[in-house]
């Protein structure tokens, strides 16, 4: 008997893979809101069969990052209530990733690669503002609150961020730039009060970071 494609092995392994390389071009701006999307065309791109890539676009959909119109997907966009949503969760979490953190460093928790690597997540921001490099200041950025995710200890909080960074990532990768000049001075508070291992006035910076962002124009 033929097997089906669901049977196939490794079938599990190419449906990862195509996942995972949609989303990394999704939330590197490769596709746009609103960007319609079809099976065919995807297959041809990724040199795989329909079956792995209408997997990946299932789990892309669950995500929140494409939505089905029945006849292929469309990139999602966000409205401005689910912005303002996701920036209220996003606040609450980076608050409360950066106390865990500074509580790690307090209790002797945290090693100190791992502060070495949120210094220098800071700095790398701060280096790509000044070099006026929009996409390289979004990249950094994310890596420094991904690393401030890695450094609470709670790998839910982590999951959710990156879900909440994925969707920004679609909308936001212009926008960045208005807010070079805030994201360094901003990160270096957070970096400061999670050293000194105190952790109300880390949730403090974080919490002041995010909700400073969100009241930016971004028109």
């Amino acid at each position: 008997m033929i097997s089906s494609d669901e049977e196939r092995p490794g079938l599990h392994n190419q449906a990862e893979l195509a996942y995972r390389r949609l989303r990394e071009r999704l939330v590197s701006g490769h596709y746009r809101p609103g960007d319609r999307l079809t099976e065919v065309v995807l297959c041809e791109d990724l040199g795989m069969s329909r079956t792995p890539v209408r997997e990946a676009l299932r789990r892309l959909q669950s995500d929140g990052l494409v939505t089905s119109t029945g006849r292929g997907v469309v990139v999602s966009s966000l409205s401005e209530d689910e912005i303002r949503h996701a920036m209220q969760l996003h606040e609450a979490l980076d608050a409360l990733a950066a106390k865990l953190a500074a509580t790690a460093q307090r209790e002797g928790r945290l090693a100190p690669v791992q502060l070495t690597a949120l210094k220098e997540a800071a700095r790398a921001v701060e280096e790509r503002a000044e070099a006026g490099d929009t996409a390289g200041v979004w990249r950094a950025n994310l890596d420094f609150h991904m690393t401030l995710a890695r450094l609470s200890g709670n790998p839910l909080l982590e999951d959710a961020l990156d879900r909440i960074w994925a969707r920004f990532a679609i909308i936001s990768l212009g926008n960045i730039s208005r807010r070079a000049e805030l994201v360094p001075t901003r990160h270096d508070a957070i970096v400061a009060a999670i050293a000194e291992g105190d952790p109300e006035r880390a949730a403090a910076a974080a919490a002041e970071h995010v909700h400073e962002a969100a009241s930016r124009p971004r028109d």
